[in-house]
């Protein structure tokens, strides 16, 4: 896992400095940091290193070969497939030279080989042409900036900030952010900024720039199901995961484990102990019972034979952490699992460099309650939609939010659907709270016909790469801990969107099983107790804190005249919103925590 960065310039202007980028990156990479310009200095590329594959200074970038130079972060784990199959002789035992060396094989078409984690940018001299390319799932993060005198790119926006003066808050932003909790790809919170794609080559040369999409997601779902029985379809999914933790343990450093407790994680642990992996796993507690998973954890661990690091997270300790937030995300970020996130990195960097995760079961298998409602909703009485109204009377915040979630827009219903089962805003309060939003955010992708699955789908698309993988990519790397995620394993995705619909539908049980084909692999090797439980989700008691320690930091920046003077937010249903959580409505504790996100952004970002 590295940092990067630089420039392609079409017209005369300052080269920006890349001693600056190396700075701001130095979190990325604190092993090494190189930079390199070419003569004429109309590019630049600059590389913070973390040593992962091949811990020589041979290693180092930006790395050349023959008249290409190559800038790259994260892991490409069939570099020695490759090697063999394009009868390379590199000259170090590093994937990062692997990747040049299958440009000049196979052209620009060589990143389709890839499987793994990435973000580069790769220069042929030759042709002056650079290519910038991200991973197929958006696991790895790249940020570009289209101007007319060139385009500037890197691994974090802070980066592009410093070299460019004058950025502008996207108008839409705010109405985006608070209805979603993120800013959805392309766009970012500035104008002219832009995230570029999962799955996305851009191509830069003297006359322009044009990017395409060299992987498209939504392939993934427009191929027919495969015809397994679900005993089959259980135990390929466990032979292709299990392959896929065994590749993604390829290290020269050691490699350990977060491990929460829940169904992935465990999965994940289980198959790495099942190949002889003893992996060391970190966690992450809390005092308060209802959130606190710790002791699943640890009951995994002693069963698996795991070593387990943990630490327990106090409200006081999160208080120190938020206004350190908007240094790590660069742009408002409304997903309070960022903070204990942060710890647990923060725990296992002092142990080890790189860590398996178990990002992205959950929605490429179902583990969410929004493709149950997705289903409800899609067949549900218009009665029952016209009563929705009565819930929102309901003392019961529980009543309240069901409430909210049935009353579905004429446009962006799954958007609706997530952003409530989120706890956020839906459209009508982001129109209340800013007048001047028009019309919704939708995704531009075409989702499948089946609800659940189209909610997944949009999951996958949106949530999983700009909130999920975006929140880990920044707080693991605050610490220099390179995340790696076997469950998006490139063939091991194209097989779980295969899989029929009816082999992830959650089990209705006294507590409803969601993810029922994973729980289905972990029964053989841990006990039902362990399996066979509740979902938790990986968050914190938001709506206590709030009231609590957390709450002069969130009335701080979410006081209304500071939202009104800030954006233009109306005071106000702000103040309506304080009052109806301070009487009890705690539901509300998610909208409170974007407004403050939002207004933190003001001092910040503006």
């Amino acid at each position: 896992m590295c940092g990067i960065a630089g420039y392609y310039l079409w017209e005369e202007r300052p080269a920006p400095s890349l001693t600056k980028a190396l700075e701001l990156l130095r979190h990325r990479g604190p092993d090494a940091a190189q930079s390199w310009q070419a003569p004429t200095q109309h590019i630049g590329l600059a590389h913070t290193r973390l040593s992962i594959l091949d811990l020589s200074e041979a290693a180092h970038q930006p790395f050349q070969l023959g008249s290409t130079w190559l800038a790259y972060n994260g892991e490409i784990y069939n570099f020695r497939s490759l090697i063999q199959e394009g009868h390379f002789s590199p000259r170090t035992r590093s994937d990062t030279e692997v990747i040049l060396w299958a440009y000049q094989k196979w052209g620009e078409s060589f990143v389709e080989k890839l499987e793994g984690m990435f973000a580069f940018a790769l220069y042929d001299a030759e042709r002056k042409t650079l290519l910038l390319a991200r991973d197929p799932f958006g696991i790895k993060p790249l940020w570009a900036a289209v101007l007319k005198e060139g385009i500037f790119f890197a691994s974090e926006l802070k980066v592009l900030k410093s070299w460019l003066a004058g950025l502008q808050v996207r108008p839409e932003a705010v109405a985006e952010f608070l209805h979603l909790g993120f800013i959805p790809a392309p766009l970012s919170w500035y104008e002219g900024v832009y995230k570029v794609l999962p799955g996305e080559l851009w191509r830069i040369t003297p006359e322009g720039f044009s990017r395409h999409l060299y992987y498209d997601r939504t392939l993934l779902w427009s191929a027919p199901k495969a015809p397994l029985s679900y005993k089959e379809a259980v135990e390929t999914v466990e032979s292709e995961l299990s392959r896929a933790v065994r590749d993604h343990l390829v290290s020269d450093v050691p490699v350990g484990l977060f491990l929460s407790g829940g169904t992935d994680s465990s999965l994940i642990a289980a198959l790495a102990a099942a190949q002889g992996y003893a992996l060391q796993a970190f966690a992450i507690g809390f005092s308060e019972a209802t959130h606190n998973e710790l002791p699943y954890a640890q009951a995994v661990a002693q069963h698996l034979g795991l070593s387990l690091e943990y630490e327990i997270l106090s409200p006081q300790e999160a208080l120190k952490l938020l206004p350190e937030m908007p240094r790590w995300y660069d742009e408002p970020f409304g997903d309070v699992s960022a903070i204990p996130t942060y710890l647990v990195s923060r725990l296992a960097a002092r142990h080890v460099k790189v860590v398996l995760a178990g990002d992205g079961g959950d929605e490429l298998y179902w583990g969410y309650g929004r493709y149950r409602w997705a289903a409800r909703v899609a067949h549900m009485p218009l009665f029952w939609r016209v009563s929705a109204s009565f819930l929102k009377l309901s003392p019961s915040s529980r009543y309240k939010r069901v409430g909210e979630l049935l009353r579905l827009p004429t446009q962006g219903v799954v958007e609706h659907i997530f952003s409530q089962e989120q706890y956020g805003f839906s459209w009508k309060e982001v129109r209340q709270l800013l007048p001047e939003a028009q019309l919704p955010w939708q995704t531009p992708y075409t989702l499948p016909d089946d609800p659940s699955e189209a909610q997944a789908a949009w999951d996958f698309l949106h949530y999983l790469p700009d909130d999920l993988l975006t929140k880990v990519d920044r707080a693991s790397m605050q610490h220099s801990l390179e995340v790696r995620v076997p469950f998006l394993d490139k063939r091991l995705v194209a097989l779980a969107w295969q899989l029929p619909n009816a082999y992830k539908a959650p089990r209705p049980q006294k507590e409803i099983q969601y993810k029922p084909l994973l729980r289905e692999i972990l029964k053989k090797y841990l006990p039902p107790p362990l399996v066979e439980r509740k979902k938790w989700g990986f968050t914190i008691p938001l709506a206590q804190w709030l009231r609590g320690p957390l709450k002069e930091w969130a009335f701080t920046y979410a006081e209304p005249q500071r939202l009104y003077r800030s954006y233009g937010i109306s005071p106000v249903h702000v103040r309506r919103l304080w009052k109806r959580f301070e009487k009890g409505e705690s539901y509300l504790a998610t909208r409170l925590w974007l407004l403050a996100q939002v207004g933190a952004a003001a001092d910040n970002y503006s």
